[in-house]
């Protein structure tokens, strides 16, 4: 039996339109707790890869994704977009059961559904640890 001690990567919504939607790590949290870390974001605009927000005509909001550099698990992720209060808990299984973010960005997903933006996202993973230069 497990308790509420035992719980990780618990997801958050805010009810607000688009939703926002936060589940472990920010990154500067990441980073305080010694994890190298990298990044993948992008507005929503952006994400051809996914149709929902184009249906419904709502593409405001951003994706972020913290990744640890050394494991390639998901550390945390923070959502402003369309079903952003649904695609949360995709996430947290993944920080839960440490899937990998390369796992979550190469997975087929139905169409049109807004979890095909994790193909595009976590494809535009940068390491944020190296100096500027390195990343050019």
């Amino acid at each position: 039996m497990t308790s509420a001690a035992d719980r990780v990567a618990i997801p958050h919504t805010l009810s607000i339109t688009p939703p926002l939607a936060t589940v472990g790590l920010a990154e500067e949290e990441a980073r305080a707790a010694g994890h190298r870390v990298k990044i993948a974001s992008r507005p929503v605009a952006e994400i051809v890869a996914m149709p929902r927000a184009y249906i419904v005509e709502d593409t405001r909001g951003v994706m972020k994704f913290v990744v640890d550099t050394d494991t390639d698990e998901i550390l945390g992720a923070a959502l402003l977009s369309v079903d952003a209060q649904e695609l949360i808990n995709t996430v947290a299984l993944t920080i839960r059961y440490g899937i990998k973010a390369s796992e979550l960005r190469d997975a087929v997903y139905t169409h049109p559904t807004s979890t095909e933006a994790f193909n595009e996202v976590l494809a535009t993973i940068v390491r944020t640890d190296e100096p500027r230069a390195a990343r050019a």
